[in-house]
């Protein structure tokens, strides 16, 4: 499926208004990819579906509606319902019993309205934004690479059959990961936030908890 970073660094982007270090960092992922890869990229599609044990599992990047959104078990009900609904970029127009989502890169399993919503996490990237230096537990908890298994029956539509979802964390070599990043532009606030599971740009996050009415100090 395609992901926000997928369409970004192969989209027609306007540079003239961006600040140096964003064009700094287009060129710079531009410059990874082949024009097959740029391709190939391209042509993924925005979401995925499929029947398990009776309930319609939809997955995508962000939400439904927009490859490069932020929703996170912080906010309100009806934020997250939107998670279930079709969109002009979904493959049906059902609603969805299961939406399996990524962008955020913290994992987490919530249940609203006889509905399950899961966040896989990031593989290798994984942060966490509910931060504070007294409260904090080991940060390996964090900066391990996580995945989902989702187990039942593909492609029935029987609702009494088992179905059950799996979270996995596993360490990596971060050190390894960082020996294969020598040229990366921002080598430095990577290695920050894959080391100590903290997003680059938190004031970003603390504008989007403002919008949300969550005050940082809270937590």
């Amino acid at each position: 499926m395609r992901g926000n970073c997928d369409e970004y660094f192969t989209s027609d982007i306007d540079l003239s208004n961006k600040p140096k270090q964003e064009i700094d960092r287009i060129s710079w992922n531009r410059s990874k990819l082949t024009q097959e890869n740029v391709e190939y990229l391209s042509k993924l599609p925005y979401c995925y579906e499929f029947y398990m044990s009776g309930r319609l599992v939809r997955l995508f990047h962000a939400t439904p509606e927009k490859i490069n959104d932020f929703v996170g078990n912080i906010d309100n009900i009806d934020r997250l319902y939107m998670l279930f609904l079709p969109s002009k970029n979904t493959i049906s127009n059902q609603i969805a019993d299961i939406v399996i989502y990524g962008h955020i890169h913290t994992p987490f399993i919530q249940r609203i309205y006889n509905r399950t919503i899961i966040n896989t996490g990031s593989v290798g990237n994984s942060i966490d934004v509910f931060r504070n230096d007294k409260k904090d537990g080991n940060v390996k908890n964090t900066t391990v690479a996580n995945y989902l298994i989702i187990s039942g029956n593909y492609n029935s539509k029987n609702i009494d059959e088992k179905i059950s979802y799996e979270l996995i964390s596993i360490p990596y070599d971060i050190d390894k990961e960082l020996k294969s990043n020598v040229d990366n532009i921002e080598r430095l606030s990577y290695e920050e936030e894959i080391r100590n599971g903290k997003y680059r740009d938190m004031e970003k996050i603390y504008k989007s908890f403002e919008v949300r009415g969550i005050d940082k100090t809270m937590f």
